[in-house]
């Protein structure tokens, strides 16, 4: 089993532009977790559809449950990934991500 090195990215405020509106960028955060993609199995495309298999990921990691869910997304493998869903699996967190293009 192959675990790959990934960041959780979070949405930080860096001001305001000139209408008064919010301007967040992404920063990756500085500490370092291990995650690995999982496939789909035949009964989840048949009840998911291949579409949605098709555009999103599942991604189980041992990062901590709190730093999973206030993420707005992921980088694994230089690839940014947006978290749609987070489980806590005890010891791992399953994240189903999407690939931003």
């Amino acid at each position: 089993m192959q675990y790959l090195p990934m960041q959780l990215l979070c949405s930080v405020l860096t001001g305001t532009d000139v209408l008064g509106n919010p301007v967040t960028e992404l920063q990756a955060e500085t500490t370092r977790y291990k995650g690995r993609f999982t496939p789909w199995t035949a009964a989840e495309v048949e009840l998911e559809g291949r579409a949605v298999t098709q555009n999103q990921r599942r991604l189980i990691t041992n990062a901590p449950l709190s730093a999973c869910r206030s993420a707005s997304g992921v980088c694994v493998c230089g690839e940014n990934y947006r978290i749609l869903s987070v489980e806590e699996l005890r010891r791992w967190r399953l994240l189903r991500v999407e690939r931003w293009r």
